[in-house]
């Protein structure tokens, strides 16, 4: 963090690409950012926009670009997996951004991909670093909740923020694509009581299917904890396209 220290490689050029390359571009530790993206025009689109020295549409090679130190990687999330395995290859530090993969499958491939080669690999859970759900693990790790014996999170969004994730990645659901992040946050706020057992079910109203969609329109799971505490987690996507503000519409509670 001391002056100009820093090389950061951005794969994918899209719209999360370009929030990480212009937050990279803004910072004081940042001397050298290089853009990768299938598509040319996107990756040199982005170059030219935050000045980066390098681009290509060969990943590989911008990963392992001598000037690079870490690597961050904002594909699609369908898209994840390979460029993971060939940035896990090269050593550097990874951000990736969430799913950590489509399925369990694809997931479990990940993680022993990590356990194999020690690489240092952060997922896109932004929430963790909102001042709210800060405060909030703050409270419970100082215990002026007193004993925390469950809690409850939802997110409702609208049917217009849906078809556009499904439009970037046809197989992805609601649970993927957006609980995952509130899941990430119960259990992280809830650190050192790990999950024991879950419940999960989900039902179709015909919202999503009537976008081509295979995904349930709402999903509610139940997590009970090492300790007995009781989490409720749940999902939906039936929101109206002119729903008041941005639409998303989240709550958690212990």
């Amino acid at each position: 963090m001391k002056g100009k220290d820093l090389g950061i490689a951005i794969i994918g050029s899209g719209r999360i690409g370009t929030l990480r390359a212009i937050g990279a571009e803004a910072h004081p530790s940042v001397r050298f950012i290089a853009c990768a993206d299938i598509e040319e025009a996107n990756a040199k689109k982005l170059a030219e926009r935050v000045g980066a020295k390098v681009w290509s549409t060969n990943n590989f090679e911008i990963m392992s670009h001598p000037e690079v130190d870490a690597i961050i990687i904002s594909t699609g999330e369908d898209k994840h997996m390979i460029p993971m395995m060939e940035a896990f290859s090269t050593g550097k530090p990874v951000l990736v951004e969430k799913p950590i993969g489509m399925d369990l499958g694809d997931a479990g491939e990940v993680l022993d991909e990590i356990r194999r080669t020690g690489v240092s690999v952060n997922f896109g859970y932004s929430r963790r670093f909102h001042r709210r759900y800060l405060t909030a693990k703050e409270q419970v790790d100082q215990g002026l909740l007193g004993t925390v014996i469950g809690g409850s999170a939802r997110v409702f969004n609208l049917r217009a923020q849906a078809l556009e994730a499904f439009k970037r990645t046809p197989k992805l659901t609601p649970v993927v694509y957006a609980l995952t992040y509130y899941i990430d946050l119960m259990c992280w706020i809830q650190e050192g009581n790990p999950v024991v057992e879950i419940i999960a079910m989900a039902n179709s109203g015909g919202i999503l299917t009537g976008m081509g969609s295979e995904a349930d329109d709402l999903t509610y799971t139940i997590l009970r904890h090492k300790d007995g505490a009781v989490t409720n987690i749940g999902i939906s996507y039936a929101l109206p396209n002119g729903y008041p503000g941005r639409g998303l519409n989240t709550r958690i509670e212990f």
